[in-house]
C-alpha cells in the first residue's frame, strides 16, 4: 500500500464531531494498510500479485484491487468499472434527465 492509497483510506474513515471516532480513525487506518501488508507479504494472492486499496477520482467510491506487481496491470476490481461508470452517470442525472 503506498501513500497516496493510505491517504485514500483515510478519506474513507468515518467523520464525526464526536472526538472518540475521530481518535480511532488513525488506529482504523494503521490496522487496515498493516492487514493488506501482511497479506501481500503472504503471497497468498500469487507470487506477483498484491491487494492495492484506493478511490476511484470520478465518483469518490472505494476500489479494492488485485494487481500485477510487476507490470502494474489490475488484474480484478471491485466494483468493476462498468458499475462506476454507471454509478457516475446516475450521479449526474437532472431531474427530467431521460436514459435512453
Amino acid at each position: 500500500m503506498n501513500i497516496a492509497e493510505v491517504k485514500a483510506v483515510k478519506e474513507l474513515s468515518p467523520r464525526s464531531s464526536g472526538s472518540q471516532t475521530e481518535e480511532r480513525a488513525p488506529n482504523r487506518i494503521r490496522e487496515i494498510a498493516e492487514t493488506v501488508k501482511k497479506l501481500n507479504e503472504s503471497g497468498k494472492l500469487g507470487p506477483q500479485s498484491e491487494l492495492r486499496f484506493t478511490v476511484d477520482q470520478a465518483t469518490g467510491q472505494p476500489l479494492i484491487r488485485i494487481v500485477d506487481r510487476i507490470t502494474d496491470e489490475i488484474i480484478t476490481q471491485f466494483p468493476t468499472e462498468s458499475t462506476l461508470r454507471a454509478a457516475e452517470v446516475l450521479k449526474n442525472l437532472q431531474p427530467g434527465d431521460r436514459i435512453a
